[in-house]
C-alpha cells in the first residue's frame, strides 16, 4: 500500500493510513513523512526507511504485506506516482491512499480559510495566476524570490499574505504582513526554513480565527523519550496544549520468556495474597503471560491487587481487574506506607516489574515479615537508533523541553552523549520528569531537574510542562 500519513501531525492521518501501518509486515517510510505514527506499527514489523522499489517488488513478491508511508498524500508532492508505475510494471498489486497535503491543513490550523463565500471563491496551489487565495511551497532562502514572482505576476504589494513556519505540525507558527513587507518582517523575527506563503482575503482573518497559538506550549519543542508503544496518549496530551512534539524513545520494552519460573508463579497465585504491579508494562505483559500459560484473569481472584500510579491502576482496568489500592507516589516508600494498616505477617506477595529494578520495596515489606516473590516479567532496553537521533537533535535545533518518565528512559539517555558534554548539548532546555524518583536518577546524573509533575502520569507531567511554561 502507498499511504499518505498527512502534513505531519498525527492526529491529521486517516483512519485508513493507520489500519494500513497495524497490518503491515514491512513499513518502509519516504523522506519527509517522520516516524511519528510508527508506534502502531506491529512489534514483529520490519520497519526502515525507504531504499528502492526493486526490494518493494521482491518483498511482495515474497508474500509480505507491504506499507509505504509518504508526506501527505501519495500522488502530490510525492515520489507515489514513480513507484506507482513501477510496481504496476512489475504486475504488483497496490493501493494508493490518499492523504491531507500540507498545503490544505496548514493555513486552516493557523485561522486561515482558504475560501469565503463572496470574497475568495476560487484555491490554486503554487504559482498559479487568477486565484483568490494561492498557497506556495517555499523553501528555505528562496522566501523573497517566491514573494517577488508573485507581485512580477500581478499581486499588488499591500494584498494580505502570511508565511507559515513548521507547516502542518501542531507548533507551526505564523507571521502576517502585506505581500510587499513580509519578507522583511519574518527577517526581522529571524525566520528561516521552509514554509507556506499565503494570500488572499482569509488571512485578515487569522487573528480572530488562529486558537493554535492562544495554546500554553503553542511554539514550544517538547521531547518524548518513552517507549514507543506508550507515545500516543502522552503526544496527544502535548499536542493539545499546543506543542511541537519529537519523539526519540530511549527506552523499549522486551518481554521475558513464558519460563518455568513464571509458569511457578502462576501457579501458585491461589496462595498469593497480594500481587503488586509496579508499572503499566507489568500489567500488560503478566497477562499475556496469562494467556500464554492457558490461564485468565480468573486465576487473580483470590489475590489482592494493587498499582503503583494512576497509569498502572487504568492498564489493569483494561484487563477488568479494581485494584484494593492505589498508590499516587512512584515510589517504594509511598506503596509501603500506604500498606502500614495492612498485616503483612506471612503474606505471600508477588511483585511482577523489569528485571532490573530498585530493591527498596522487597526489604521493607519482608521486614514486616511478608514472603516477596520477584517476577521480572520484562527488561527495559536502549533501541539502536536512540543514540544517533538523539546527537542529530541536539546538534540542530534541539527542543524547550525534555521529559523522561522513568528512571530507565533518563539513564539511557545520558549515555548517548559524551558526559563532559552533556550540559553544553542540551542548552536551555528544561528537564521535565514525571514523579520524584525519576527526578532523583535525573540529578545523580548530572541533570538539573526544573520540572516534577504532581500528578505522577503523563497528563500531570504535561500539565505541569504548560504551567511552566505561562510562567
Amino acid at each position: 500500500m502507498l499511504v499518505g500519513v498527512g502534513p505531519g501531525d498525527p492526529g491529521l492521518a486517516t483512519m485508513h493510513a493507520v489500519e494500513a501501518i497495524k497490518r503491515a509486515d514491512v513499513i518502509r517510510h519516504t523522506d519527509g513523512c517522520g516516524t511519528n505514527l510508527l508506534h502502531f506499527a506491529s512489534p514483529e514489523a520490519d520497519v526502515r526507511a525507504f531504499e528502492s522499489t526493486d526490494e518493494l517488488v521482491q518483498l511482495a513478491r515474497g508474500g509480505r504485506k507491504v506499507t509505504v508511508l509518504f508526506p501527505g498524500s501519495p500522488y502530490a508532492f510525492a515520489s507515489g506516482s514513480e513507484i506507482a508505475t513501477r510496481l504496476d510494471r512489475a504486475g504488483i498489486d497496490f493501493e494508493a491512499v490518499p492523504g491531507m497535503t500540507v498545503e490544505m491543513a496548514a493555513p486552516v490550523m493557523s485561522g486561515i480559510p482558504l475560501t469565503i463565500e463572496g470574497r475568495a471563491n476560487s484555491l490554486g496551489l503554487g504559482l498559479v495566476k487568477g486565484a483568490e487565495t494561492v498557497v506556495l511551497r517555499l523553501a528555505s532562502g528562496w522566501w523573497e524570490a517566491g514573494i517577488s514572482k508573485l507581485m512580477s505576476d500581478g499581486r499588488p504589494a499591500a494584498t494580505p499574505a502570511a508565511l507559515i513556519l513548521s507547516p502542518g505540525l501542531p507548533g507551526q507558527r505564523r507571521v502576517t504582513a502585506p505581500l510587499g513587507e513580509l519578507a522583511r518582517k519574518a527577517a526581522t523575527y529571524g525566520l528561516r526554513g521552509d514554509a507556506l506563503l499565503v494570500i488572499g482575503p482569509g488571512v485578515e482573518m487569522a487573528e480572530r480565527l488562529d486558537s493554535l497559538s492562544r495554546r500554553p506550549l503553542h511554539g514550544h519543542r517538547v521531547l518524548i523519550t518513552r517507549a514507543r508503544h506508550q507515545v500516543e496518549p502522552f503526544r496527544r496530551e502535548l499536542a493539545d496544549l499546543g506543542a511541537a512534539v519529537i519523539e526519540i524513545p530511549t527506552i523499549a520494552i522486551r518481554p521475558m520468556p513464558t519460563d518455568d519460573r513464571v509458569r511457578e508463579a502462576i501457579a501458585n497465585l491461589n496462595g498469593t495474597a497480594l500481587v503488586i504491579f509496579a508499572s503499566a508494562n507489568a500489567v500488560n505483559i503478566f497477562f499475556q503471560m496469562l494467556n500464554t500459560s492457558g490461564a485468565d484473569a480468573r486465576a487473580l481472584h483470590g489475590s489482592k491487587l494493587c498499582a503503583i500510579g494512576q497509569e498502572t491502576a487504568e492498564s489493569m482496568a483494561t484487563h477488568g481487574l479494581r485494584p484494593e489500592l492505589v498508590t499516587s507516589e512512584y515510589t517504594a516508600e509511598g506503596l509501603a506506607k500506604a500498606l502500614e494498616g495492612w498485616e503483612m505477617e506471612g503474606m505471600r506477595v508477588l511483585v511482577p516489574r523489569a528485571e532490573v529494578a530498585r530493591d527498596a520495596l522487597p526489604s521493607l515489606l519482608a521486614k514486616r515479615g511478608a514472603e516477596v516473590h520477584i517476577l521480572p516479567v520484562y527488561q527495559a532496553v536502549c533501541p539502536p537508533d536512540a543514540g544517533p537521533a538523539l546527537m542529530k537533535l541536539f546538534a540542530a535545533e534541539g527542543v524547550d523541553f525534555i521529559t523522561f518518565t522513568s528512571s530507565s528512559t533518563v539513564v539511557n539517555f545520558v549515555r548517548a552523549f559524551p558526559e563532559d558534554k552533556l550540559p553544553a548539548v542540551l542548552g536551555d532546555a528544561a528537564i521535565a520528569c514525571m514523579g520524584p524518583v525519576t527526578a532523583d536518577t535525573a540529578r545523580k546524573l548530572g541533570l538539573s531537574v526544573e520540572i516534577i509533575a504532581r500528578e505522577y502520569t503523563t497528563r500531570g507531567l504535561a500539565a505541569a510542562i504548560a504551567a511552566a511554561a505561562v510562567r
